[in-house]
């Protein structure tokens, strides 16, 4: 199959239907053909305003520029793939994996922050986590590192760093809404934080 030749004749922005029936192909085909332009460079994704898949086809390689983003690196370190709703990219430096812990936090997205736990076996400065932690998400942070160390292989935080996030004070109980765990009580009172995972969301990490 010569990709770049099918790049050439759809170019430009399509979705799985337009380019399915520019092709007069099934949908399925579609995606397939999708997948295979995108491993050879031909094509990047966006969502639209709707939410809908956009794809962006080139016969000119689509290079990234700058360096692995949020999801590239979360998606590189957890077993569970987070499909990216955009792409992002980090310009004149690397994004390192403390801050991608946090970002985690942020979102508010149970499946990301889910994803984020086998991170913390890659976390090499434990100053930066809690520098990056501070205002408000110590003890979330602090709750996820003692819920990761009960299945995977994590490195022991720095004790003065441990005793400064157990020490913030608590400005939200809960990480995700209202929602807490029917298995890690003993951690939420530690913690004074509520667990939004049970240990069968924990079972799908594959630890």
């Amino acid at each position: 199959m010569n990709w770049r030749n099918m790049a050439l004749k759809n170019e430009g922005l399509q979705t799985v239907e337009s380019f399915s029936r520019a092709m007069n192909i099934q949908k399925n085909t579609a995606i397939r053909y999708m997948h295979e332009l995108r491993i050879h460079g031909f094509v990047k994704s966006q969502r639209g305003i709707n939410g809908k898949r956009l794809y962006e086809i080139s016969p000119l390689k689509l290079k990234k520029i700058g360096s692995d983003g949020f999801f590239d690196i979360l998606n590189e370190n957890s077993s569970m793939k987070i499909q990216k709703p955009f792409e992002h990219r980090i310009y004149g430096r690397q994004m390192e994996i403390e801050e991608v812990i946090i970002r985690t936090l942020k979102t508010g997205d149970s499946r990301i922050i889910l994803a984020s736990l086998p991170l913390f076996k890659k976390v090499n400065d434990w100053s930066l986590l809690y520098k990056l932690a501070k205002n408000g998400w110590e003890r979330h942070v602090g709750i996820l590192y003692d819920l990761s160390r009960k299945y995977f292989r994590v490195k022991k935080m720095d004790g003065r760093i441990m005793r400064r996030l157990k020490e913030a004070p608590v400005h939200e109980k809960y990480i995700i809404g209202n929602i807490r765990s029917d298995d890690f009580k003993q951690l939420e009172r530690e913690w004074k934080i509520h667990v939004p995972f049970n240990k069968s969301d924990i079972e799908k990490l594959g630890a």
